[in-house]
């Protein structure tokens, strides 16, 4: 192999791509589908193999663009890796419990918060916990590129693995209330929270108890 080709290769071999592989339907109604896309990425140095991202098809999102992990006229939800799955069906049975769909048209989806869509995925407003208040919060150690050593915002950090957010009492109704109880091992002394809003996810009030 000449040098030149062997250049070639290499920059081939080192090139971002992303192969879509299958995917399955989570929810498919009258006014919009939910469907689990199952995609390869290589991504040198960052990462290599399956991920997944959950996607939304109304007449809201007819006009959406396509890009590499969405198809045109979808909107994405939620997403996440998927090295050693074996098939989108399968990821989708996980991930259905995720996500509900009221009256055919209100999108609620669970992931680090609670999202949802009184427009069938034209728009989504969400809560997430990184929004309480720090002394509710037991912080966790942080890399030194976070706030207060560096300028990174990483409150994200308090709520990752065993720490995860558990979403309980979900309501949301068509006239724009949206309730719900979230518990945290990263909330002082074992307190929960009540989370509600009355103006479809404008504004939020939460309640520690």
């Amino acid at each position: 192999m000449t040098g030149g080709l062997l250049v070639i290769v290499l920059l081939f071999a080192c090139s971002p791509s992303t192969r879509k592989l299958d995917e399955a339907m989570i929810y498919e109604g009258a006014y919009l589908r939910l469907k689990l896309v199952r995609y390869f990425e290589n991504l040198p140095l960052h990462y290599t193999g399956e991920v997944f991202r959950v996607q939304c098809s109304s007449a809201q999102t007819g006009n959406f663009p396509a890009h590499k992990t969405q198809d045109a006229g979808w909107s994405s939800l939620g997403n996440g890796g998927a090295i050693g799955s074996k098939s989108a069906a399968e990821l989708a049975e996980r991930e259905r419990r995720n996500y509900s769909v009221i009256d055919d048209r209100i999108v609620v989806w669970i992931g680090n918060g609670v999202n949802v869509s009184f427009d069938a995925c034209g728009t989504f407003r969400g809560w997430y916990p990184t929004s309480l208040p720090q002394d509710v919060i037991v912080p966790t150690d942080k890399p030194d590129h976070c706030k207060p050593r560096g300028n990174a915002d990483c409150r994200h950090y308090d709520f990752l693995g065993e720490r995860e957010p558990r979403f309980e009492d979900v309501r949301v109704s068509p006239n724009g209330q949206i309730s719900f109880v979230v518990s945290s091992k990263a909330l002082r002394h074992g307190k929960a929270v009540r989370v509600e809003s009355v103006d479809f996810g404008k504004t939020w009030k939460t309640v520690v108890f």
